[in-house]
């Protein structure tokens, strides 16, 4: 009983302080906050992506426009279940940016090779055409992106997202967006945080990290 009071509380305290931190962010950045989003509701336009499940929470709800871009926040919480393997638990921090390009651009997640098996697992069932691509046709990624990340594509569009995703951004991806995970789906751009706590460093990388990526993959677009 103590131990649930406990684990209770604590949890309300983090949501306490991630408030806080979103709150501030949205200040700083000019953006709206409108905390809790129930999927079931058509009030705002739902995050998607991979994360998306029929049981996921969405709390911290922002949204604004950044340098042209329009964008949303969304903290995501959820846990993954596939038979055979273990739960995993996430609390995902998510940046969804409107890309500029009006080109249809192939589906492509770019995830870190620390998430569990049960995540890639859930990921590779849920999107069965993804698979993991073969570089070497433009160049081979810079050493510090092949050390962290795999790249997943369907297998017609795996010359696509090598063309798109050049020596110049898995470099940058590679040194500088430390343990952020990235989808590329339907005209969005999706930047993922996997961390239980919420910082203001946090939010202002993930922004800053995501508008440069959003306005790259615009200039590589019409390559395409």
């Amino acid at each position: 009983m103590h131990r649930l009071v406990g684990k209770l509380y604590s949890s309300a305290l983090r949501q306490r302080t991630t408030k806080r931190t979103v709150l501030a962010f949205a200040e700083k950045m000019g953006l709206v906050y409108f905390g809790h989003v129930s999927q079931l509701s058509d009030d705002h336009p739902l995050i998607r992506g991979l994360t998306l499940s029929p049981k996921h929470r969405d709390r911290h709800y922002v949204v604004g426009t950044v340098q042209g871009y329009d964008l949303a926040f969304v903290e995501r919480t959820d846990t993954i279940q596939f038979p055979g393997k273990p739960d995993s638990s996430h609390v995902w921090n998510i940046i969804q940016v409107d890309l500029h390009t009006t080109k249809d651009l192939p589906h492509i997640f770019i995830g870190l090779h620390s998430h569990s098996e049960t995540f890639y697992a859930h990921l590779l069932t849920k999107f069965n055409q993804l698979k993991k691509t073969a570089y070497g046709v433009f160049g081979t990624p810079h050493e510090a992106f092949i050390k962290k990340y795999v790249i997943y594509a369907e297998p017609d569009e795996a010359l696509a997202a090598e063309r798109l995703l050049d020596h110049t951004i898995t470099t940058e991806i590679g040194q500088h967006f430390g343990n952020l995970t990235i989808e590329i789906n339907t005209g969005n751009l999706y930047v993922y945080s996997d961390n239980h706590i919420t910082s203001k460093k946090l939010l202002e990388v993930m922004l800053q990290n995501a508008i440069w990526l959003a306005e790259q993959i615009d200039d590589r677009a019409e390559l395409l």
